[in-house]
Order: C-alpha cells, then sequence, then structure tokens
C-alpha cells in the first residue's frame, strides 16, 4: 500500500517534498488574524438606545472585545453584521461575569453594537481593540495552512460517511485569541467529571485567559457528501480552565499536548460526547480521523488515499516522537493539515478516543502523522476524564 512504500510527504504552501527529517508542519494552530486597538464605548450611564459601527478596514471579520460591560437588569447588548445575518447578544457582565467579552466572529469589516434598554442607565461598555480577521473563515477550506498529505489526500466531507454521526457530533471549531492574534483549532467534547468538557491541544491554548475568549463552532460542515450547502451552525463560549500538559517533556512530567476546559452554554446536550479510553490502539487497528483542516468545514480521514484504497489505521505505538513524552506517540498515515491540532482519533471498532491528534510528518518513509495516546492523557488528567476501559 502506498503508506508503507514509496510514500511522500506534501508539505503544501506550494509543493514541498519533505526528506528524511521530520517535519512537524501540522505542529500548528492557525493564524487567521490580529488584534488591533480600537476607541469606543458608549455613554456611563447609557441611555434607552445606543449602536456604535465598529469598523476595521479590509478584515475578513471581526471580533468586538468588550471590557467594563455592565447592562442593567432586563437590557441587552447585541453585536452583529449590518444585515443583521449574524447577531450575538450579551446580558449583565457578559458570559464570564467580569465585563470581559469578546465578542464572537461577525464577516466582513463592519460590526454593530448596540445597547438594548428598557430604561437605561447602567454603565454600558467600552471598546479597546477588535480582532482583525486577515483570513475567511466563513468559506470552505480557505485559510491558507500547511498540509501534510501521505501520498495521496483521502479527507472526505463529514457528511460522506453518515453512519459516523455520533462520533462527528462532539467534533467543533475552535477560534480563540492569544498573544495579539486570532486562531483556529480544532476540539471536541469528552465524557469527564464537569458539563461539557471540551480537548485539544496545549499547544493550541493553555490558559484561562485564552479559554475565556474562546468560540466553539459546532455542525460547520456541509450538508451533503459532494460538498454543496452548509449545515446550520451553534456557537459556544469557553468556559473554565480546568487543565493542561505541555507540549515537550520536562523532567518527569509533560509532554503530552492536551488541555481541558469547559463551554458554556450546556453543548453536549444537542452535540453529545466522545469516551476517551484506556485501552490501547493496535497496530492494524482501523481509526476515523475527524478533524477541521485549515479551519475548513469538517472532513473525517477514513481513507488514507484519493482512490480509497487503503482504509486509515495504526502504523506505529509507544513512539516517541520530538520531545513527547516517552513512548506516548501513536502514528497513522491518515491525512491532516494545520488546524487539524486537536482532533480526536477514534477507533473505528469501538468508537472510543484513542489518540489526541497533535503532530504532521513525523517521518517521511514511510510517511506519518501522529498524536497523543489517550491512556496517557487519562492516567495525568485523573477524575476530569471518565474514562473506558475498552
Amino acid at each position: 500500500m502506498h503508506r508503507r512504500v514509496g510514500s511522500v510527504c506534501l508539505a503544501v504552501l506550494g509543493l514541498v517534498v519533505i526528506g528524511t527529517a521530520p517535519s512537524w508542519a501540522d505542529l500548528d494552530r492557525i493564524k487567521v488574524g490580529d488584534v488591533k486597538p480600537y476607541a469606543a464605548e458608549s455613554p456611563h450611564p447609557y441611555p434607552k438606545a445606543w449602536a456604535d459601527r465598529v469598523f476595521s478596514p479590509g478584515a475578513e471579520f471581526v471580533r468586538v472585545h468588550l471590557t467594563g460591560l455592565h447592562l442593567a437588569s432586563g437590557d441587552y447588548l447585541t453585536v452583529s453584521s449590518p444585515d443583521r445575518s449574524q447577531v450575538w447578544t450579551y446580558t449583565g457582565r457578559g458570559p464570564h461575569g467580569n465585563g470581559d467579552v469578546w465578542a464572537f466572529a461577525v464577516d466582513g469589516d463592519t460590526a454593530i453594537v448596540e445597547l438594548h434598554g428598557s430604561r437605561g442607565g447602567g454603565y454600558g461598555y467600552r471598546i479597546t481593540e477588535v480582532g482583525h480577521g486577515t483570513v475567511n473563515i466563513s468559506g470552505r477550506k480557505n485559510p491558507p495552512s500547511l498540509e501534510v498529505v501521505c501520498g495521496t489526500d483521502g479527507r472526505e466531507n463529514m457528511a460522506c460517511h453518515p453512519e459516523l454521526d455520533a462520533q462527528q457530533r462532539p467534533v467543533a471549531r475552535l477560534l480563540f485569541t492569544s498573544g495579539g492574534s486570532q486562531f483556529l483549532c480544532t476540539g471536541w467534547l469528552v465524557a469527564g467529571s464537569n458539563s461539557s468538557t471540551l480537548m485539544t491541544n496545549n499547544h493550541c491554548f493553555s490558559t484561562q485567559t485564552e479559554t475565556s475568549t474562546l468560540q466553539a463552532l459546532f455542525n460547520y460542515q456541509t450538508t451533503n457528501c459532494s460538498g454543496g450547502g452548509t449545515a446550520a451552525t451553534s456557537s459556544y463560549a469557553g468556559g473554565t480552565f480546568l487543565k493542561t500538559n505541555s507540549l515537550n517533556k520536562r523532567g518527569k512530567r509533560g509532554g503530552l499536548d492536551y488541555t481541558l476546559c469547559t463551554l458554556q452554554g450546556n453543548p453536549e446536550a444537542s452535540w453529545g460526547e466522545l469516551v476517551a479510553t484506556t485501552k490501547a490502539a493496535a497496530l492494524g487497528d482501523a481509526i476515523n480521523f475527524i478533524q477541521h483542516p485549515g479551519g475548513g468545514v469538517k472532513e473525517v480521514g477514513f481513507w488514507e488515499d484519493a482512490a480509497h484504497a487503503a482504509r486509515c489505521n495504526v502504523d506505529t505505538i509507544n513512539q516517541t516522537y520530538g520531545q513527547s513524552a516517552s513512548g506516548s506517540q501513536t502514528g497513522y498515515a491518515c491525512d491532516s493539515e494545520g488546524g487539524s491540532s486537536g482532533s480526536p482519533i477514534v477507533d473505528a471498532g469501538t468508537g472510543r478516543v484513542v489518540v489526541l491528534h497533535h503532530f504532521g510528518g513525523v517521518t517521511s518513509n514511510p510517511c506519518l502523522n501522529s498524536g497523543t495516546q489517550l491512556s496517557k492523557i487519562c492516567a495525568d488528567a485523573g477524575s476530569l476524564l471518565s474514562c473506558a476501559s475498552n
């Protein structure tokens, strides 16, 4: 099969053939924007109605950063597109209760911020900066990114595999602010001791500050296998940061590259959850790689090649790639892309998550990507995860 003999890793920003050294090309959250200063505010106290038009010239999308938000009981604030096709609503002191809100993304270069008051008299808000999108994240496969394809690209639109509905529903695209930029990764709802627990990579985000900027977008996928139409989506804000484990091993800890946090709004009631397992993957086990490659619509690595001749399966176990924890890595030739970081690798036989994807191009002969074994993460996370043994 192509992944075992004569396969090459194609890292695409242009076409780069990778030699014998690992590329680690998928070890990356996808940068899709910057944070720019912006100065606007409502009167303090505010009248019954007030609006600001937030304009960031040339932006592909805008995220308004509100600070000091404090609204009277019964009043609310909306952040919307000019045509109101996208409307996000906030009350009180915002979802985190501290007046600091990274509003969800609005497509285009303009957002309308409106106060809706019954009597007025609350403090209002300040706008101190905006997330200025440099990439169109509302269209399929638009974000430019490194791609790690082993041989030919076997990924398919998620709609091509309706039998995997229960596995794919808990998987979301993540948009968040970190270090003065906007980024994308993949994450998924996992069974744990906290409601609506989300798992992703440590190298995506690893702090409460970043968690508080999170917009988790569920059901971002095509409505049919050929790619026509996009399904209705739902967005949820980040909640409480729970735990992380670093990308690189330091001493006796680290190198597992995972982050756990909660989401607000109980998305697991609508989208379900996946169960991690302590059962080790075995060589040759069939796997499903559910992902948002390049921040685009949800896809699945079910086949390793475009001809659909080779099933995605486990190629290596108990490996140490880069500075990961010793013996923590599982390798596979299933195709990936920047932005796929944080995706679940699901055992096709049991539906349990066996690996958390994070590396691309770890070897070139054969061409393999890799992730951290959930058995290692379950042991480190303890009671935060409800891991199965089968």
